[in-house]
């Protein structure tokens, strides 16, 4: 994957993250389900952002992390 789609992909994903965090925050601080249908879909993005970010953004998830380098040390 080039540098500019991963930027994209990684600003795609924070940006579905900061919009379910408040939702979801304020869900569990009011102990009430969300009341209109735009906020039950921005929290509905939460686990499938936070996966997407842990699995290839952090450093959790860095598959490139274990790869030996090119010249083969």
């Amino acid at each position: 994957m080039n540098m500019g789609c991963r930027a994209l992909a990684l600003f795609l994903v924070l940006l579905a993250l900061f919009q379910s965090l408040p939702v979801a925050v304020d869900a569990w601080q009011t102990w009430q389900w969300p009341d209109t249908a735009g906020e039950w879909f921005r929290l509905a993005l939460l686990p499938g952002s936070l996966w997407l970010y842990l699995r290839y953004f952090s450093v959790l998830g860095c598959r490139q992390c274990d790869r030996p380098d090119e010249t083969g040390q």
